[in-house]
């Protein structure tokens, strides 16, 4: 009897030590795919000011947040290279300084920083217009002007502003719309502020639209896009381009869009994104 107990006994140990191998290794694999995937280290920095236009006492819970962007590709959501956060902000004027890793500045990118004020999640104070960075490293400092947000009932709980935000779509009359793949161009939108006109994609063509907002209300006109053929997200874009000419009003809160028609009713839903670094 003693033998066969040995023999299962040592038979037990090689199966844990044999285990204790796989697990090991397992944990070796996820370390070194967490190293290869790890973003780079910030070398640089990009500074500056941001000012008001005019004289504000700010509450002492706000927040202000500067962010470095890559926007080289407008198809995509703006890759955030740098982030500075002051909490709490202090008052204004504020002095930027966003680290970043200067290997991803290439000299054919686009680069801009971006500033809000909050207070409690809603925006108070943003950059109105984009802001670009030089690309020589000697002079990459940037000059903001903070605009604040009047308080209107559309935009009363918005977390980023209204403009220059990339709103990817994600419903048409309450039907959800599927997230894109991983380096696909999903549908989305982008109010620009150097003229009234809004850009973006219906997951196969690229668009322009003219765009009116005043207060609470916002229209679109004729939307204007090249004519590839996607089978795949066709019945989309079809009916992104044509319901936003039922657009009549809009409403804000959080990272969230909504796009009303005459009677009030979201007839399009969208969400603020933006792609972190890698």
């Amino acid at each position: 009897m003693g033998v066969p107990v040995m023999g299962a006994m040592r038979t037990a140990v090689r199966v844990r030590r044999t285990m204790a191998r796989y697990v090991a290794a397992g944990l070796l694999c996820l370390w070194v795919a967490g190293c290869a995937t790890r973003p780079p280290e910030s070398d640089a920095v990009v500074t500056g000011v941001a000012l008001t236009r005019e004289r504000v006492i700010l509450p002492p819970e706000a927040v202000f947040e500067a962010t470095l962007l890559d926007v080289t590709n407008a198809d995509i959501p703006p890759v955030v290279l740098g982030r500075q956060r002051l909490e709490p902000a202090g008052q204004p004027p504020f002095a930027i300084h966003i680290p970043y890793p200067s290997v991803r500045f290439v000299p054919k990118g686009r680069y801009e920083v971006r500033a809000t004020v909050s207070l409690e999640g809603r925006v108070l104070w943003t950059t109105d217009m984009r802001n670009p960075v030089p690309h020589d490293a000697a002079y990459r400092r940037v000059s903001l002007q903070l605009l604040r947000l009047l308080p209107q009932q559309a935009r009363v709980e918005a977390g980023v502003p209204l403009a220059l935000t990339h709103w990817r779509l994600t419903e048409i009359d309450d039907e959800p719309v599927p997230r894109p793949a991983e380096g696909a161009v999903g549908p989305h939108l982008v109010l620009q502020t150097d003229e009234p006109r809004a850009t973006g994609s219906g997951g196969c063509n690229r668009f322009l639209v003219d765009y009116a907002v005043q207060g609470g209300r916002l229209r679109f006109g004729r939307v204007v896009s090249n004519i590839a053929l996607c089978l795949e997200s066709s019945g989309v874009e079809e009916r992104f381009f044509s319901t936003l000419a039922l657009v009549e009003s809009f409403r804000q809160q959080g990272l969230h869009l909504q796009l009303r028609d005459g009677d009030g009713k979201p007839v399009l839903r969208f969400e603020a994104t933006e792609t972190p670094l890698q």
